[in-house]
Parts: C-alpha cells; structure tokens; sequence
C-alpha cells in the first residue's frame, strides 16, 4: 500500500485545475472568434449580395429602341444603362443611368417627352416610375418638374405625390401633392395648388 504525501496530492489537484481552466480559457477564446467572425462576414457583405434579386438577365449600354402598338410606332426609348431582370416573379427593365422616353401620335408626330435620373418599367402591369429630376414636356411646350413620376400606359394617366412645378407660359403652378393627368398633360388636376397666373387685360 502507497502513502502520497499531502504536497504531492496538492501539486496533482492544483495542476487538474489549471488544465480545467486552461482548457475552459481555450474554448471560451474559440467560441469569442467564432462569434466574431460571423458578425464580420455578416457586416461585410453588401445587402445586394444577401438580398433576393437575381443578376440581370440582360445588360446594355447606350441602348435604344421604339416600341410599337399594332405595328404603329408609339415610343421612342433612349437611355445610357439598360438591366433586364425578366426572371423575377414582377419582370421589369431598369434605367440605373436615367432615360428619355418620346411618345407619338398616329402621325409619328412627338406629343410628349419624359426624362429622369433613374426609371423602372414594369412590363405586365404596363407601369414607368421616374424618379430623380423629372422633367416632362407636352407638344404645347407646358413643362413639368418633379422627383417623382407614375406613368399608367393602359390608363393614359401620369400622377405624382411629390412636389410638383408646371410652366405654362407666363404661368408658374406648383402642388405640394395629388397631381394627376394624362400623358399629354392636357387635362392635370392638384390636391392642393398655388402659383401665378397672368390674364391679358380685355
């Protein structure tokens, strides 16, 4: 029978706790690195990159194109971008660059003309948003300002909830919201409107 002696005991308990801690020291060390590596790669990645939207299945630079209505030319499209995404649940085309979009009569004649800093065209609900310095015009030369523009093509209706200035000759109209009218802005209403209009004296 083997008789330890109280400090060698001592020494084997005091080294089994210093293996515990070390080994408790080293887990704790791993799981604080695992943790931080998850963080980093989850802030690092731009949200494009963790989003839902799938790559473009089309990508043009300096494009442009008419389209057509029963074979009569409508539209004419101009824009320096051009990013097709026709495998989304809602396809649509992007402008990312701006666009300038010319609208026809029967006669091929341009009866209004529309430009912004960036523009959606969601083809099966037939719908254009124009949105960063929106400049519209009509054949009369009335011009419209806004930063915000929906364009209905089966409706032939135009309306904006932003700002919305409008020369017509001598005249500066603006509405704080609630603009609608057709395409060719020859009929417009605001919600709420103020500005000045100058009548010739009879």
């Amino acid at each position: 029978m083997k008789i330890q002696s109280p400090l060698f005991v001592d020494f084997f308990v005091k080294m089994d706790r210093i293996c515990h801690l070390s080994i408790f020291t080293l887990l704790f060390g791993l799981a604080m690195v695992a943790i931080s590596c998850n963080s980093k790669v989850a802030s690092d990645i731009p949200l494009d990159l963790i989003s839902n939207k799938k790559p473009p299945s089309v990508e043009a630079t300096d494009f442009q194109t008419f389209y057509t209505d029963s074979g009569v030319v409508r539209y004419f499209l101009k824009t320096p971008k051009l990013l097709i995404y026709d495998q989304e649940k809602e396809p649509y085309k992007e402008f990312p660059e701006g666009f300038h979009l010319q609208q026809f009569d029967m006669n091929k004649k341009i009866i209004s003309e529309l430009s912004a800093n960036y523009g959606k065209n969601l083809e099966r609900a037939q719908k254009w948003i124009a949105t960063g310095n929106v400049v519209m015009v009509n054949i009369k030369g009335d011009t419209l300002r806004t930063e915000e523009l929906i364009y209905l093509i089966k409706e032939d209706r135009i309306f904006s909830e932003k700002f919305v200035h409008i020369k017509r000759g001598d005249q500066d109209i603006t509405g704080t919201g609630g603009f609608e009218s057709d395409s060719q802005m020859s009929k417009w209403t605001f919600k709420k409107t103020k500005g000045h209009i100058f009548v010739e004296e009879q």
